[in-house]
């Protein structure tokens, strides 16, 4: 029994040291940052890019890590919501995480279980398989990025 309950704890805080960092939040939350929000109120995605992309949609899940400190998340992350609002299928779930700075120079990760290392990272899965990731800035464009990374 005492084995038991040692790895009970253990497992408590592995779990908890690997999400102390991060929270959870949705698009109001994201949105009620005035730049965050004039950004994507500017942004008019790719028509025929949302059409395509909207026949994959509804197979995909994404995790985003990003930080309201981060010039990379502010210019970007507001992007990806506007896609995911003109896409509007239900069935393509988005989870959004706000990432604490590094507490150290020497820490690796933001999430270290997921080695997120840079943000904002985005995380696409079809049938919880990791399809690929968009880290920091797009290649090309959020959308193109997606494009190449669910076809």
């Amino acid at each position: 029994m005492k084995h038991f309950f040692f790895l009970l704890v253990v497992i408590f805080l592995v779990v908890s040291g690997s999400l102390w960092s991060q929270k959870a939040v949705n698009k109001a939350d994201i949105l009620q940052v005035p730049e965050w929000k004039k950004i994507y109120d500017a942004y008019t995605p790719d028509a025929a890019l949302i059409e395509s992309l909207k026949s994959k949609a509804s197979e995909l899940k994404a995790d985003v890590y990003f930080g309201y400190w981060c010039d990379d998340s502010k210019n970007n992350v507001p992007l990806f919501l506007k896609i995911i609002d003109v896409i509007s299928v239900p069935e393509f779930k988005v989870n959004f995480y706000e990432v604490d700075k590094k507490a150290t120079a020497d820490q690796k990760y933001y999430v270290e279980d997921l080695l997120v290392e840079k943000v904002p990272t985005f995380i696409f899965y079809v049938n919880d398989f990791e399809m690929g990731r968009i880290v920091e800035n797009p290649r090309n464009t959020i959308l193109q990025d997606m494009m190449l990374i669910v076809f």
